[in-house]
């Protein structure tokens, strides 16, 4: 709610830096926005059953880290934009992950054809807003871009297509549609709550994409020296999971995924083969 991933490892790296010099005389200022929207009574109270913290949900899982080489990120972004053959839109190369990725789960989860599959991706609204924010800029300012696809259709078509579709629906994160999220929601304060029709079957049909492999995970030293991995806490038992880290060698995405065993039994076996 308070911090975005971007404002946790900024603040991450400026706590490391303070504690690596002993000194916090050469930290950057921390950068904050005037409220911009108009017409709200401030501050936002959050309403006390909203303050409840909600009943873990223990779902068995298993968990993987998946490895992408710089090689295998390169080849997978070609092989996306080969297949789309357009020369107006490109797949970046985490696009071209994720939706190899979700093809992938799709193709080994045993899901019926008519069946629904969903995408769930965070994305910074920092430079989208108009006027744009500082890239450092501190709090939570993410949007939600979700992609939905049949099972069968998704099979048909590859790659390409369902980078495509996640691409669109990024694409399609404005401005407008933001603040008139951020409006509604100051209004009437929600915190976020799955919410799923069909149960935790229909639930393990999502994959909730955090974090980015922009953040500065692995120079953030406190004195103890440089990190060797960067995993993410267990999953909430709501759907798939995927947290994207980069990885250690240069131009490498780390995917921490967990997996619900509800329908995705033998998903992990054949997705480690997959990848």
């Amino acid at each position: 709610m308070v911090a975005d991933g971007s404002s946790f490892w900024n603040f991450i790296h400026t706590w490391s830096t303070i504690c690596l010099n002993g000194s916090s005389s050469h930290i950057q200022t921390l950068v904050l926005k005037d409220l911009f929207l108009e017409g709200i009574d401030y501050p936002i109270h959050i309403p006390v059953p909203e303050t409840k913290i909600p009943q873990k949900c223990e779902i068995p899982s298993e968990e993987r880290v998946f490895h992408f080489t710089k090689k295998n990120i390169s080849d997978l972004k070609a092989k996306a934009n080969e297949e789309l053959a357009s020369s107006d839109l490109k797949i970046s190369s985490l696009q071209a992950v994720l939706a190899h990725l979700w093809l992938s789960i799709i193709k080994h989860s045993r899901l019926n054809r008519e069946e629904e599959s969903h995408i769930i991706v965070a994305a910074d609204m920092r430079r989208r807003l108009n006027p744009p924010l500082d890239t450092a800029c501190f709090g939570n300012v993410t949007h939600q871009a979700m992609a939905t696809t049949r099972v069968g259709e998704m099979l048909d078509q590859g790659l390409g297509w369902a980078a495509l579709q996640i691409n669109e629906q990024v694409r399609s994160l404005t401005n407008e549609n933001y603040k008139t999220f951020a409006e509604t929601w100051v209004r009437n304060v929600r915190l976020p709550q799955p919410k799923i029709s069909g149960g935790p079957k229909k639930a393990d049909t999502y994959l909730v994409v955090t974090s980015s492999p922009w953040f500065e995970v692995y120079d953030n030293d406190f004195g103890w020296g440089k990190p060797i991995a960067v995993r993410a806490e267990p999953n909430n038992g709501f759907g798939v999971s995927l947290v994207v880290f980069r990885g250690v060698e240069e131009g490498s995405i780390d995917v921490h995924a967990t997996i619900p065993l509800s329908i995705w039994s033998d998903v992990l076996v054949n997705l480690s083969t997959a990848v």
